[in-house]
């Protein structure tokens, strides 16, 4: 077992921290109370390669492995979650899903300018009436000479307003189909821009389509194969939404242990009583663990494993330890943690979203537990192997 990054991936961890806490953390405070996407930082973000980080060289990225991205993703979260998501779902569910199932004249066209940040991504699974049940869209896809004529309703579209490229699902006639749209396409508006609890400096937006003309070409996989190319997606996403997580957490950890370090009560600093050394040290060891499961999934998919399962793991642990940490690190600054004079309730805020998008906790649950059982069902010698025939 080999834990060390290799010199690319911590020279990676290291630009990312220091472009992190230059252009993204001290903006943070103004950007939630504004909501507000900062532009200039994506800018910025665009001109480091920072964008297509993990997109191949051949389609105008870095080239570099998941679990770079992963750092990349949680050193920016760690300064503000809302970039973080913004960058997360532009490569991992708005640029990926094209260089995973596209065709080569769908990457050659597509790809590129989202992996140099011209151009942002943006994802539409979700509707009103369609959460985590899939396979329940309603948005439809009719064919007509040429392609398809598609209407419906998209909710909580990440990056809706800003993205120039959308990967999108609707009902074709064999079923769930994924498309890539361009956003300056006709008959495409918006409808409600969310105001949410918190990650406030991702925009999030409802899309609506009025009989959008998608060309044949802009499919994205067979028809009736939407789902695949969904939860292809997700299954990936996934670990990009726990580096998220992380990050969040080692923000809220090290806030608080700056101010406990220097909060004096009772002729000491509070971080040597041990009420609140032993929260501290719950703190950074839940942190440790969820970070190891990131890296596990992220180096799974990388060897080209299944990670659905390790993914899913990687997000219900990080998620929780999130909300966990930033919740302790309130109770760290007691009175004062409750201020928006502290960044430890944005730190709480921020962290309640990553045990829904992306899949609630509770989807997370229902992945592991059915790799559990058919891992069960398939081992040698268990019970249902063994079960006597009847008749």
């Amino acid at each position: 077992m080999n834990f060390v990054l290799s010199p690319q991936q911590l020279d990676i961890k290291e630009r990312a921290a220091e472009f992190a806490d230059r252009e993204v953390a001290p903006h943070a405070a103004e950007l939630d109370r504004e909501d507000r996407v900062p532009f200039e930082t994506l800018e910025k973000m665009a001109d480091a390669g920072l964008m297509g980080l993990c997109v191949p060289e051949e389609y105008g990225g870095a080239g570099m492995d998941l679990l770079s991205y992963c750092l990349l993703i949680e050193e920016v979260s760690r300064a503000d979650a809302g970039v973080g998501a913004t960058l997360a779902v532009h490569t991992s569910a708005g640029t990926l899903p094209i260089v995973m199932f596209g065709t080569e004249e769908q990457k050659a066209r597509w790809v590129p300018p989202l992996a140099r940040g011209e151009s942002i991504g943006c994802f539409a699974l979700t509707e009103p009436e369609t959460g985590s049940d899939a396979s329940a869209i309603r948005a439809r896809a009719e064919r007509v000479e040429g392609g398809y004529r598609i209407s419906g309703h998209k909710q909580w579209v990440t990056n809706g307003r800003v993205a120039g490229t959308m990967i999108l699902f609707a009902r074709a006639p064999e079923g769930v189909t994924a498309f890539i749209v361009g956003m300056d396409a006709e008959c495409i508006s918006f409808g409600k821009h969310a105001e949410k609890m918190g990650v406030i400096s991702a925009t999030t937006d409802d899309v609506l389509f009025d009989n959008v003309f998608i060309p044949e070409e802009d499919r994205l996989g067979e028809e009736g194969r939407g789902l695949r190319v969904a939860l292809g997606t997700l299954d990936t996403g996934r670990i990009g939404i726990a580096a998220q997580a992380v990050g969040i957490a080692e923000a809220a950890f090290r806030y608080a242990t700056q101010y406990a370090a220097g909060r004096t009560t009772f002729g000491k600093p509070i971080a040597e009583h041990q009420a609140i050394a032993f929260k501290l040290a719950d703190m950074q060891t839940k942190i440790r663990a969820a970070r190891l499961l990131v890296y596990e999934a992220a180096w799974m998919k990388d060897r080209g494993e299944r990670h659905a399962e390790s993914g899913a793991r990687a997000k219900l642990y990080a998620s929780q330890v999130a909300n966990e940490v930033a919740y302790e690190a309130i109770q760290v600054l007691g009175g004062r943690g409750y201020m928006k004079d502290h960044p430890v309730e944005r730190y709480y805020r921020d962290a309640r979203v990553t045990e829904i998008y992306e899949g609630t906790s509770e989807i997370q649950r229902l992945v592991i537990s059915r790799a559990i059982l058919k891992e069960q069902a398939e081992a040698p010698g268990s019970v249902e192997q063994s079960r006597p025939v009847v008749g």
